[in-house]
């Protein structure tokens, strides 16, 4: 057994890259950080077994969505809180709602590996706070906040954020409770949180999958990650605060992350 840390430029982070090979006369159980390969007494436990989905009825709730198949894209509802999500933000108000419709939505990869500039930047998040004072003057925490679940349009003509469950989240935030099941303790405080986190994977268009790396954002936009990243959750900027920070950043198309 060996457990590799996801430390770039080391020997593991080298190993998980596929550009080194485990050293010869490694212990049989070891684990490795960076540069560092520490025994271990003994192989730790099996991961436990794959549990069977937990999805919930949802025909009844679903039954009150207007749904054109030639028009929308249709999938089984996972659960009812994505349903009852839904159907607030229907009656809910969003910027851009009216033109949602004809944005060309993408995936975060293909368009951010091809974007440098602080004016986008900007606007994309300005998009991202948006939503989240919509989904939030609803009462709805999102929790699940990554890079992976939001889609942008090219040129910072638009973000929207999706997946919205509310159901199984992130656990980035230092509040949240690894054993806490769906009561982890998610806030509309831990929502703040994963925006910092979402807007380092912004700027690096990669979603980092370790906290043993230190991912620090060119500034000025630093400050505001680090505002929404602090530990105390009561500390951490409300929607308001984030987004006069965000609207207060510099306009030039010039500047490049």
């Amino acid at each position: 057994y060996v457990r590799l840390f996801d430390l770039p430029g080391t020997l593991s982070g080298d190993i998980l890259r596929l550009e080194r090979g485990l050293p010869p006369n490694i212990p049989r159980h070891c684990e490795m950080e960076g540069d560092i390969i520490r025994p271990l007494n003994q192989c730790p436990d099996l991961p436990p077994p794959v549990v069977d989905d937990d999805f919930e009825e949802t025909q009844d709730i679903v039954a009150q969505l207007h749904v054109d198949p030639s028009k929308h894209f249709v999938k089984k509802g996972k659960y009812r809180s994505e349903v009852e999500t839904l159907l607030a933000c229907q009656g809910g108000s969003c910027s851009g709602t009216m033109l949602s419709s004809i944005w060309f939505l993408a995936r975060p990869w293909p368009i951010l590996a091809g974007c440098s500039n602080l004016d986008v930047y900007k606007t994309w998040l300005l998009y991202l706070i948006d939503a989240f004072v919509c989904i939030h003057s609803l009462g709805i925490v999102h929790r699940d906040l990554h890079i992976d679940n939001c889609l942008f349009a090219d040129e910072g003509s638009g973000l929207v954020v999706c997946d919205l469950e509310s159901h199984w989240g992130q656990r980035a935030a230092p509040e949240i409770a690894f054993a806490g099941g769906l009561d982890a303790g998610w806030t509309f405080h831990s929502d703040i949180y994963d925006i910092g986190n979402c807007i380092k994977g912004i700027v690096y268009a990669n979603a980092p999958i370790t906290n043993q790396v230190d991912w620090p954002v060119p500034p000025p936009r630093q400050a505001i990650v680090d505002a929404c990243m602090r530990r105390v959750p009561n500390e951490r900027p409300t929607l308001l605060e984030l987004r006069r920070m965000v609207g207060d950043l510099p306009v030039d198309t010039n500047i490049k992350l």
